[in-house]
């Protein structure tokens, strides 16, 4: 073995502590450095003994006891480290100040919730972890992407995407080659591509064309193609629309859509005419966006007019959406008639095509808007115009009349062409690391809704949040509070924050919590920390939550009390919170 000496030199004092053994302890420094020593390779057993025998030959030290603090947590004995916490903080009342300290208690929770039984505590403290991005929480992820809940792996996959360090990559190539759980394999595509592994991207490509991977793992599988190509040469290019798989012939449109290739119009042109639908529509879009413009109005009639009748609906709609934008009066009779087929799902989808089309279509839109009784097409016309501030005060009826008249969850819909998004019926399935899920979406797709109110200044907006807040419980456990909830837009959360005062105490929490998670108000901070004690144990945790994403400081204290509860899952929510607010 070779000794590096320059790297090695900085071991000496370590070596040299352990020299001494058992000897007595000199000095409370020498104590201390004698743990950090233990705990710096991993020996917490040793550390804790010689902690305790620190703390017995100082008890008034101020260092012994931080040092018996930090090694109890180390050991994993919880209640204990907060029993020493206590005592040293009666002694030292601004304790509240040592962020090292309070980091290390926190991360002893966090290191027991992850060997629990109970799949909701590792989830709780896996996360907790990861909100920390510290370099401890790498060997965390890493084990918990070998953990035997297949939940509890896609997240770890997940949360992996943000540290990129090389033995998170290793876990991922192997995932790639062993998974077998569905919402795992999506999420380890995604990490490939968020990444950016190319070495993987073979096997990308093997799922691109495969006839057994489900829509979304190829489309995933694209774009995540999307992200590890930097650029693409003409020649690879028509290589990829020549393949005989319909897949790869998806990505070829996709590609020449994303790097808008200069020469690629002829090939795009000829699989508008693909046998495969997926294929017909990919190339629609790259058309759509890019093509139109290089080529001339006799050349786009002749390419759009067989797909204007295709018998599979979504390449139809596309291909009218196509000739809308080349030209309204020969796109807009295709488009109409689809607007008032038979099927709901069709008009849904031509509605959000006619939107897609932009001032284009906003004398089609209004003829539609003015004669429909769909509410789902009126809704999804209302917001194209309303995107455009025409007949606002009309779209704003059509808007409000849909949040109060339709009763079903709603969900935005990308599946039948990624361009359109279609306010629709939600299909959303429910997923296990998400409690809730179909009913957090639905939440997220009102509150937009009503947040377009809100930018057009409706006056109806503040009624129909607090309608949307009394009937609905706000709050989304475990790992939704990092994979769901973006910044809120100001003018809704404007309308939230009109709430506060509202007489229903229902209510104003609901208001604190929106706040908080969406928008980190921390006016709202006193409030939520005073409804936690009378709170049931989900709100307690959706407090905890809302707590650590405002990331306060004057959260410290609270946060520490909480550690007292008697659920295991409730002191992991407040270690993470407490973390997070420490990092701020």
């Amino acid at each position: 073995m070779i000794w590096h000496k320059e790297r090695d030199m900085r071991y000496l004092p370590l070596l040299a502590i352990f020299l001494v053994g058992a000897s007595s302890i000199s000095n409370e420094e020498e104590g201390a450095r004698r743990v950090q020593a233990h705990l710096l390779i991993d020996d917490p057993a040793s550390a804790l003994q010689e902690a305790v025998s620190l703390a017995e030959q100082y008890p008034d030290s101020r260092l012994a006891g931080s040092i018996l603090v930090e090694a109890l947590a180390a050991g994993k004995q919880e209640e204990e480290a907060l029993d020493a916490w206590n005592r040293l903080s009666i002694k030292y009342p601004d304790l509240l100040l040592d962020r090292h300290l309070m980091e290390e208690l926190s991360w002893g929770i966090l290191k027991k919730g992850l060997d629990s039984t109970q799949n909701g505590v590792r989830l709780a403290s896996l996360i907790g972890a990861y909100l920390t991005r510290d370099v401890r929480a790498v060997p965390i992820l890493q084990k918990m992407m070998r953990d035997s809940n297949a939940v509890i792996r896609s997240v770890a996959v997940q949360m992996s995407c943000s540290y990129q360090d090389a033995p998170l990559k290793d876990e991922i190539v192997r995932l790639m080659d062993e998974e077998r759980v569905w919402v795992v394999r999506l999420e380890v595509i995604k990490a490939i591509g968020v990444l950016k592994m190319k070495s993987l991207a073979p096997k990308l490509q093997a799922i691109v064309q495969s006839e057994r991977a489900t829509y979304e793992e190829r489309q995933l599988a694209i774009e995540a193609l999307l992200n590890i190509y930097e650029n693409i040469s003409l020649s690879e290019f028509k290589t990829l629309a020549a393949s005989n798989r319909a897949g790869i012939r998806h990505l070829a449109c996709s590609i020449a859509a994303f790097f808008e290739l200069e020469d690629a119009k002829k090939e795009i042109l000829k699989l508008v005419q693909d046998p495969h639908p997926d294929v017909r529509i990919a190339a629609l879009n790259a058309f759509g966006l890019v093509y139109r413009e290089k080529a001339s109005k006799s050349e786009a009639m002749e390419a759009l007019e067989g797909v204007l009748k295709d018998p599979h609906p979504a390449v139809a709609i596309t291909a009218a959406w196509a000739a809308m934008l080349v030209d309204p009066a020969w796109g807009g009779p295709a488009l109409e008639s689809w607007l008032i087929d038979a099927l709901s799902e069709n008009r849904r989808l031509a509605a959000a095509a006619l939107t897609a089309t932009g001032g284009r279509g906003t004398e089609l839109a209004l003829k539609i808007l003015r004669e429909t009784g769909d509410l789902y097409v009126k809704a999804n016309l209302s917001i194209g115009l309303l995107g455009q501030r025409i007949e606002t005060v009309f779209c704003c009826d059509c808007i409000y009349e849909f949040l109060n008249g339709e009763k079903r969850m709603w969900m935005w819909d990308t599946r039948p062409n990624p361009l359109f998004q279609v306010l629709a019926p939600s299909q959303v399935r429910y997923i296990d690391h998400i409690p809730n899920y179909p009913e957090a979406i639905d939440q997220m797709t009102r509150l937009s809704l009503v947040s377009l109110l809100a930018i057009v200044e409706d006056l109806r907006a503040s009624a129909a949040l607090k309608s949307f807040l009394q009937k609905r419980t706000w709050g989304i456990s475990g790992v939704a509070a990092a994979t769901l909830l973006q910044e809120g837009d100001e003018s809704a959360l404007g309308v939230v924050r009109g709430c506060l005062d509202d007489s229903d105490a229902n209510i104003r929490l609901q208001a604190c919590l929106v706040l908080a998670m969406m928008g980190r108000d921390e006016s709202v901070l006193s409030d939520l920390q005073g409804a936690y004690a009378g709170a049931d144990h989900e709100r307690k945790l959706h407090i905890l939550e809302a707590l650590g994403r405002m990331g306060n400081a004057r959260s410290f204290s609270f946060l520490v009390g909480v550690f007292r509860e008697p659920f295991p899952i409730l002191r992991v929510a407040a270690a993470a919170a407490l973390i997070q607010c420490i990092n701020r």
